[in-house]
């Protein structure tokens, strides 16, 4: 399990607020797309959720099997995704979309799964952060093994560039929200106080982005 990503308990963090938007309207059936070892599938069912999973990776697809109902394994862009259309409330796509070939097509095959008034909920790296900002104004822009540059995501968003891809693959945005972690301080209140002040302007200031969307 050590090469898996753990659950972030932090009350500010991006796990606790992309489950809370996940829950929004109560706990119903989920698609947890890209559901790893089941970090996030695992707080979904304790609440009363029902969860089936798509995990490209097959040792994590079956660590995702104790928590799922169901885990299908492969690639969600070309899999032929043996689901009912309708048959979901929420599509969870945690830290997926900037990993995607094509990430408009992708939310747009997965919008027909989604019951009417359902939602769609998705986090992604905001590459339009101030520290990124100023890192290409001193000439780096340099990949790392995690973090908004890891070396296996293949498309970056701004808060702009997400929300057009999304209303382009066919969803209303319905919730905005973000994430501005704060490095060795991370204490709750230190938390709050900077994600209230990222919320002054999340553009420049949330380290990631949230939305919640509903098929139009």
């Amino acid at each position: 399990m050590s090469g898996y990503v753990p659950l972030n308990e932090r009350p500010q963090g991006g796990h606790a607020r992309l489950l809370a938007l996940a829950l929004a309207d109560g706990p119903g059936r989920v698609l947890d797309v890209g559901c790893s070892s089941g970090y996030l599938a695992r707080p979904l069912v304790d609440a009363g959720a029902r969860v089936v999973g798509v995990e490209l990776d097959p040792a994590a697809a079956e660590q995702a099997r104790s928590v799922c109902e169901e885990v299908v394994v492969g690639d969600v862009e070309s899999l032929d995704l043996p689901l009912e259309p309708a048959s979901f409330d929420v599509v969870l796509c945690g830290d997926v979309v900037e990993h995607l070939r094509d990430p408009g097509a992708a939310l747009a095959r997965l919008r027909p799964l989604l019951r009417p008034g359902g939602r769609l909920v998705l986090t992604t790296p905001n590459v339009a952060n101030w520290a990124m900002r100023l890192s290409l104004l001193a000439g780096r822009w340099r990949y790392t093994e995690r973090g908004i540059l890891d070396r296996t995501h293949t498309h970056l968003f701004t808060r702009k560039t997400l929300v057009e891809t999304v209303t382009d693959a066919g969803y209303r945005v319905v919730e905005l929200d973000h994430t501005s972690p704060v490095p060795l301080v991370g204490t709750p209140r230190m938390e709050r106080v900077a994600h209230a002040v990222a919320s002054l302007r999340p553009s420049l200031f949330a380290y990631q982005l949230l939305l919640a969307a509903t098929p139009r």
